[in-house]
Parts: structure tokens; sequence; C-alpha cells
């Protein structure tokens, strides 16, 4: 980022109306044995109209971004919140993983559905959820 010429306003984006967030997740198993890890995959795709302003023209706690977000982001897992069922069934390794996904370590036996769940820019308290993804442990 570079900071503009003499005369000339910092320009940002703020959001026009509601967004349209979609999650894709996916394991590397549909099926592992108690002890074993997983690694979750999550495609996190964003649309929304974005309105190209100057930093002026702001309202006071308006939100704004330098960027609006990408269109399609391949692999999110890893800065996601998830939903376990049932609690603790699952033991998310603390590690950050390069490619962006998340390791998951089954704890118990049975099936277990991970829920994938994105917070939305600029729409506070706004949470979207993924579909399940289910694993039977055996």
């Amino acid at each position: 980022f570079t900071a503009p010429d003499r005369g000339q306003a910092y320009v940002v984006y703020v959001l026009e109306s509601p967004q349209t967030v979609v999650l894709k997740g996916s394991a590397s198993a549909s099926t592992i044995q108690q002890g074993e890890t997983v690694k979750l995959h999550v495609e996190r795709q964003t649309t929304g109209k974005w309105l190209r302003v100057s930093r002026g023209e702001l309202k006071q706690g308006q939100c704004w971004v330098y960027r609006p977000p990408v269109e399609v982001e391949p692999e999110v897992a890893q800065d996601l919140q998830w939903h376990v069922e049932p609690e603790r069934a699952v033991e998310f390794r603390s590690e950050y993983q390069m490619d962006k996904s998340r390791v998951a370590t089954a704890m118990t036996k049975g099936t277990i559905k991970l829920t994938p769940v994105s917070k939305v820019t600029c729409e506070e308290g706004r949470m979207v959820e993924g579909s399940a993804i289910e694993i039977e442990v055996t």
C-alpha cells in the first residue's frame, strides 16, 4: 500500500448490501480409527456489492476495507470456528498449517459431525455455517 499523492484522499470500500457467503467443506477421509487424524478443508466463496469511497466520506464507526474480500478462497479451514457433535469428539491440532487446512484427532468412536462457521466481513455478529462434514470413527 502506498500513500496517496498530495491532495488525493485515501480510497476504501464499504459494503452496500449483505453478502452471500458459501462454505464448502471436505475431509481427507470419511472413516478413521479412534486416535487417528483427519485433515479438514474448507473453500469460502464470498459475493457482495462494495462501494468505493474516500475515507473522508465514511460515517463514524462505519466498517471499511482497503480491498473487497476475494471471491474464492480455496482454503480457509484454519481460520474458521468449528461446531463439533458430539462435543469434545475431536481435538484440533494447535500448530499452524501452512496450507491453511485444519487437522483434527478423533477422540471418540461413532459418527462425528464437524460444521465450519465463518464470520462475515463488515457484517458484525453475522455468522455463516457450511454443511456438516461427517466422519465415522471405529
